[in-house]
């Protein structure tokens, strides 16, 4: 058991962080978040409909 202590002590931080960012990599690629990442990215565009050109001022 000490073994596997003095192990993770010295190379956790090696296996930890490419470990976090695979799950995290898998997080963002998941199914399900293929729509709201897909109404996130059109949020710059929804001024245009609202504004019509314009400004938001109006002039």
């Amino acid at each position: 058991m000490d073994q596997l202590v003095d192990l993770f002590a010295k190379y956790g931080l090696f296996i930890g962080l490419p470990l976090l960012f695979l799950l995290i990599v898998a997080w963002i690629y998941r199914p399900s978040a293929k729509k709201r990442f897909e109404a996130d990215g059109n949020l710059p565009f929804y001024g245009d409909k609202k504004v019509d050109k314009a400004g938001p001022d109006g002039r």
